[in-house]
């Protein structure tokens, strides 16, 4: 008997806070994953995929201490299908992500910097950071990686 791949990975913000059981061992977020293109007429386009991601035991601990709405994660998973009785009596069926991980990227943001960090289309991001520490650590390890048996980085094939 063969088995099948069920695995899920995304990239993208929290829509809102991480609600939690009493017990703090299921925690439920949603998280939006926004693609950007331009169309024949060359105006950008943009839709976001919203997906519910469900946390259990540690992770969902982990969570639901340090995420907060805005907040951008990696969640690798599973996708799995349920229904359920909604309280109008109505049968609904959604499609969930059960996280087997969550990263959490960058550093929490204020309210008025989120945006205005986010990546915007059409504006490539810079490879070089702003903070002159980390372009001075940059430096030195560049130079460190020059002396160590005499390789240059224009040596390296990649």
């Amino acid at each position: 008997m063969s088995q099948g791949l069920n695995k899920t990975s995304i990239i993208g913000w929290l829509g809102r806070d991480p609600e939690t059981n009493d017990a703090g061992t299921v925690a439920r977020f949603s998280v939006g994953v926004t693609e950007r293109w331009r169309d024949a007429e060359g105006n950008d386009k943009e839709h976001t995929e919203w997906f519910r991601v469900v946390c259990f035991n540690g992770v969902a601990a982990a969570c639901s201490q340090y995420l907060s709405c805005g907040r951008q994660v990696y969640v690798d998973g599973r996708l799995r299908t349920r229904t359920y009785t909604s309280r109008d009596g109505e049968e609904k069926t959604i499609t969930e992500l059960l996280a087997q991980s969550v990263i959490f990227l960058g550093s929490p943001r204020t309210d008025e910097d989120r945006e205005e960090h986010r990546p915007q289309p059409g504006k490539p991001r810079s490879t070089e950071q702003s903070d002159p520490r980390r372009s001075s650590a940059r430096e030195r390890n560049r130079q460190q990686r020059s002396e160590v048996g005499g390789v240059q980085d224009q040596d390296v094939p990649f």
